[in-house]
């Protein structure tokens, strides 16, 4: 395994040797695909975060406006049932159909009511670390990303994922490699679990968002690392994951935001195949959620950088073979 230092000198699991042979680029086969079903122009610049509720209706947040609204989709447009002025770093639905949100600072989550929007201490405490993602998995545990404060960048600190069953109690941290003892993470910025357990990590590297993807078994193994690929990643084009779901037939969905991209990988971390957004006029894909029926839903980030432009997309995606 090829090890390298973070800025303070810390040492890091990297890809290199560890991934051979693991993550060569399947051809597109003609049954996987995907296609856009329905597109919606929201109010908001960005959809930084999406959580759908059991009603069909989701909650979207743009942390730039520090916004969260509670929408409907309605033809081809967003429309608004609430909206409160709040900014959040995490989000989640729980199996009681409540929300699960992280705030800045806070090493408690909170509670929001799906339907209402009030807001609650939850019983899913971390301290002394705090929250950097949220993740509800099938089975009522709830996978915490964290870190110990201060600046992200460079490292200093604890950068860890935490698992805690649905009373609150902490089950596991996932921080050092077990066999070398180096740090797993740089910042987790988003979790997603498949049904056979492995733990799959969006890590970022830098304030560019520059990142990989770290996937663990349930003992905590690193089973892979994803970095992006060769003729889709550059220096100039470096892979910058920021969303992440796991899709009904056990295949994770990532979002490359700057490059406009879809990466699917295997239950095991394997890379399947990729979409250029781009060509289907998707631009600045971010946030991830799956609808009620099992379609995937893509929240946009806006490219126009002024301050008044108010044209986020919200894609709706149906998928096949994979």
């Amino acid at each position: 395994m090829c090890i390298t230092k973070d800025h303070n000198g810390h040492e890091l699991i990297e890809e290199e040797d560890f991934n051979k042979g693991k993550v060569e680029l399947k051809p597109k086969q003609k049954n996987v695909k995907i296609e856009i079903v329905k597109s919606y122009t929201t109010d908001l610049k960005h959809i930084h975060l999406i959580a759908v509720c059991s009603d069909g209706s989701m909650w979207i947040g743009d942390n730039e406006r520090s916004t969260l609204q509670h929408v409907e989709l309605k033809k081809n447009i967003t429309e608004v049932i609430t909206s409160l002025s709040t900014k959040i770093y995490g989000i989640a639905t729980t199996h009681s159909n409540n929300i699960l949100i992280k705030t800045k600072g806070e090493t408690k989550l909170e509670l929001m009511n799906a339907m209402t929007g009030k807001i609650t201490d939850s019983i899913y405490d971390i301290n002394p670390l705090k929250p950097t993602c949220i993740y509800v998995t099938s089975d009522h545990r709830v996978i915490i990303g964290a870190w110990s404060g201060g600046k992200a960048f460079p490292v200093s600190g604890r950068r860890v994922v935490v698992v805690m069953d649905q009373e609150g109690k902490h089950l596991q941290e996932y921080e050092h490699d077990k066999h070398y003892n180096k740090r797993i993470f740089t910042y987790p910025r988003c979790i997603s679990v498949t049904s056979n357990g492995n733990i799959f990590v969006v890590d970022h590297l830098d304030t560019d968002h520059r990142g990989r993807v770290v996937v663990l078994s349930p003992e905590g193994d690193i089973l892979l690392i994803y970095n992006g690929h060769p003729g889709v990643n550059t220096k100039k084009d470096p892979f910058r994951p920021v969303g992440i779901l796991t899709t009904q037939s056990d295949t994770t969905v990532i979002t490359d935001m700057e490059n406009h991209s879809l990466r699917i990988l295997s239950d095991q971390g394997q890379i399947i195949t990729y979409f250029n957004l781009r060509d289907m006029g998707i631009l600045g894909p971010y946030s991830l959620a799956l609808s009620t029926s099992g379609t995937i839903y893509i929240g946009c980030v806006s490219a126009d950088r002024s301050p008044d432009t108010k044209k986020a997309k919200l894609y709706e995606l149906k998928y096949s073979g994979f």
